[in-house]
């Protein structure tokens, strides 16, 4: 085919090159494969990424698998990198059109998001794939969602938060059928606390709660929460009655040993403590499992505060509103 020549500022060049001159100014990478995957070309970009990260050059060369490529330069052991992979088969197979996807790169050791793109060309033989960065859009977005999410004061995830991990979290175990608790805690006295001690000693304190319960929330679906003003609340996924009253106790012993002192008689900080637990989840005790652990944590304070009171649910809940068994779980005299 003849290659129709494109006059610019006095001179002639090809199309061909034109092209060329274009796709290697742009900083974003682009790259030109067949439908068995093979690079037929790459744009500088690509190989200027390639060169600073220490790709092996064998994934560059023409005829090299362009599924390589992506692999080599993704984050290692990444889940995203596979399904990239997977979307851009996809478009080459020709069950689907065009393909787009973010997903973390490699970048001097450190993760780059990139928008993928990968769309057919006129001859339907060859295609384009392209890669945008997007890394400070990503940033942005995760720290709105951190401030969206999380309590300024302490740290903890807050009300939206919880209730977003706590729908899912109910969901999962219905699914699995594995036992699930719920914690609540509130600070004894915290007002007479504030206003004995101050309003700068009564962040403090409850940065030092919120620090207590985070210690409590490692695992994978466990979540500490500040729910608001001096309530707080502990997600505990696939944990059972008992394994709940020893953390609601250690929370409760954790608290009372920061020993955080007010007033004349030098009272100390302490918190009470509602405990529900679903051990065989059914629709009717995952739903009552907030209010449970509501009403045990005020049968805990009218009790005399500083103890732990603990309540399963099951089936006999009815509306999810009444009943369940209350027990106290090795209430601590204050």
């Amino acid at each position: 085919m003849q290659e129709v020549p494109v006059r610019k500022r006095g001179t002639v060049r090809s199309r061909s090159a034109l092209h060329t001159l274009v796709l290697d100014s742009v900083s974003d990478q682009v790259a030109i494969i067949d439908r068995s995957g093979a690079i037929v070309d790459l744009n500088a970009a690509w190989l200027r990424f390639v060169q600073l990260n220490r790709v092996p050059l064998e994934f560059t060369r023409p005829g090299s698998s362009y599924l390589d490529l992506v692999v080599a330069s993704g984050l290692p052991g990444d889940s995203h990198v596979a399904d990239a992979a997977e979307g851009i088969q996809r478009v080459l197979g020709g069950s689907r059109r065009e393909f787009q996807f973010e997903y973390p790169m490699s970048s001097s050791g450190s993760a780059r998001w990139v928008l993928m793109r990968v769309i057919p060309t006129a001859a339907d033989s060859l295609f384009v794939v392209s890669h945008f960065d997007i890394t400070e859009r990503r940033r942005a977005e995760d720290e709105a969602w951190q401030l969206a999410h999380h309590d300024p004061l302490t740290g903890l995830p807050n009300r939206r938060h919880f209730d977003e991990t706590l729908d899912t979290e109910l969901r999962r175990s219905m699914r699995r059928r594995t036992p699930i608790s719920l914690v609540e805690v509130d600070v004894d006295s915290f007002k007479a606390y504030n206003d004995t001690s101050g309003h700068v000693a009564g962040d403090r304190c409850l940065v030092h709660v919120a620090e207590v319960l985070a210690r409590y929330a490692r695992r994978p679906g466990d979540l500490a929460a500040r729910l608001g003003g001096d309530e707080f609340a502990l997600i505990l996924a696939e944990t059972d009655y008992e394994a709940a009253g020893r953390i609601a106790q250690g929370v409760r012993r954790s608290v009372e040993s920061l020993g955080m002192s007010f007033g004349p008689a030098g009272k100390c900080i302490t918190v009470s403590v509602g405990v529900a637990t679903a051990e065989v989840p059914s629709a009717v005790a995952l739903r009552g499992l907030f209010d449970a652990a509501d009403r045990a944590l005020y049968r805990a304070k009218s009790d005399g505060r500083n103890r732990a009171v603990h309540v399963r649910t099951d089936g006999s809940m009815g509306t999810g509103h009444g009943g369940g068994r209350l027990k106290a779980s090795m209430a601590a005299v204050p």
